[in-house]
């Protein structure tokens, strides 16, 4: 591993000679991959009086693209094993990114769209807890929107299907096998994010995530194969 040599002052001014692991690869503001300008301000924060685990450094560094050249702090804490080295922790402030979504997928489900991002967001700032049921209301509104699309011409399977529980709906109106394994198994584990108890103890939010994104495959992979259908039903002699 290769090691950069930097010199750090305290609060008493003492200046100390460290090592950290890694500089920051990535802006946390224009989310840009950078080799960041090094602002020679750095700082060691002892652990005690601010009720951490072990000593910290923080590191003022710049962006180097000339859109952006904006300033931040790069976190680092000591390494348990060896107590000269620091390893990168994280970056501060962070400009949260959305999510790209097909622009098919924001007409079938603008909401889904929006929840997701949200759900999004909350990850970034570490918020687990919190983001997987929201993850798990988005997976909800794109399967609803997308059997409401479905099913447009039909007033009663729509009403229906916006008052179903969420699995019983997959089960009655998704007919493509596919899609209805993934967004089963993507309902499985987004209810273990709501319930007290968890059925999946092997799975993490990776997972159901996964499973969204392989229904939103197949759910748009339906309706672009529907739109070819529609727009060219024969061939030209």
């Amino acid at each position: 591993m290769t090691m950069l040599d930097i010199h750090v002052k305290n609060s008493k001014g003492h200046v100390h000679s460290l090592k950290i692991d890694a500089n920051p690869d990535t802006c946390p503001i224009c989310q840009r991959a950078i080799e960041p300008i090094d602002q020679l301000w750095d700082f060691l924060i002892d652990s005690k009086p601010q009720n951490i685990d072990r000593e910290s450094i923080e590191r003022v560094l710049r962006c180097p693209k000339n859109e952006c050249q904006r300033l931040f702090i790069a976190r680092y804490v000591r390494s348990a094993a060896n107590t000269t080295l620091f390893n990168f922790h994280s970056c501060v402030p962070t400009e949260l990114s959305d999510c790209e979504f097909d622009p098919e997928l924001r007409i079938i489900s603008p909401d889904y769209c929006a929840i997701y991002n949200e759900a999004h967001k909350a990850e970034q700032l570490g918020y687990e807890l919190v983001c997987g049921p929201g993850y798990r209301k988005a997976l909800e509104f794109l399967i609803k929107d997308y059997l409401s699309r479905v099913h447009a011409a039909d007033d009663e399977a729509k009403k229906e299907i916006e008052k179903m529980a969420l699995m019983a709906c997959i089960h009655k109106y998704v007919k493509d096998g596919r899609l209805k394994i993934a967004a089963e198994r993507a309902t499985w584990l987004g209810n273990d994010e709501t319930h007290y108890v968890r059925k999946w103890e092997d799975k993490e939010l990776k997972d159901m995530k996964n499973l969204i994104q392989l229904a939103c495959y197949w759910i748009l992979s339906e309706h672009l194969t529907n739109n070819a259908l529609v727009e060219m039903p024969k061939g030209k002699k």
